[in-house]
């Protein structure tokens, strides 16, 4: 949890598109030998920033709790013990079959 985050990335991906959207038109010129007067609308960035994000992995953690597969989602002490931290490069709720 970044203090301000959802307005420093808001401001970050509009530089980008902006940024982009000048490198195209410039480009366009080039390529036209030409200037070219952009007529479409400037992109608005939206970004989303919900007072509850800082509990989302508890909510969706608790979801999964809740479902009959947890016990076979899950990795046991001997096994990561066993394995180590590879265990986790491969987990059961990403997998298709379930």
């Amino acid at each position: 949890m970044f203090k301000n985050f959802a307005k420093r990335l808001n401001r970050d991906i509009n530089d980008i598109v902006d940024n982009r959207m000048e490198e195209n038109r410039k480009k366009m010129e080039e390529k036209l030998g030409r200037t070219v007067e952009v007529t479409s609308s400037p992109i608005d960035v939206n970004v989303i920033s919900h007072p509850f994000q800082r509990y989302a992995v508890w909510f969706g953690g608790s979801m999964i709790a809740s479902t009959p597969d947890f016990f076979r989602m899950c990795h046991t002490k001997a096994q990561y013990e066993e394995e180590g931290a590879r265990i986790a490069r491969h987990s059961p709720v990403f997998s298709a079959a379930m």
